[in-house]
């Protein structure tokens, strides 16, 4: 019984990753790439529409901010714009 759990709990969160990242909304290959590497290297994608442009600004100051502090690269500034035009275009 143990043995079917497990792949079973595995397929099931492959699965809404999946669905995640099928909802997101649409963005050219560059800024898809920038956003996935940068944002997935901590934590779960968030949807765009999780918060208004406003607060995405302060969101992504914080996780400069964590970045920083985690040790990563910095955003460089095109990574930033991409990254926020993103984020603002499709934010609530």
């Amino acid at each position: 019984m143990r043995k079917l759990i497990l792949p079973t709990i595995a397929l099931i969160l492959n699965s809404a990753c999946a669905t995640q990242e099928q909802s997101m909304p649409p963005t050219d290959a560059q800024t898809r790439q920038v956003f996935n590497t940068r944002c997935s290297a901590c934590h779960a994608l968030p949807h765009p529409a999780r918060h208004t442009a406003q607060q995405w600004r302060h969101v992504v100051a914080l996780m400069e901010r964590r970045m920083q502090e985690r040790g990563h690269a910095p955003l460089g500034d095109d990574e930033r714009q991409r990254i926020l035009s993103y984020l603002s275009q499709n934010a609530r």
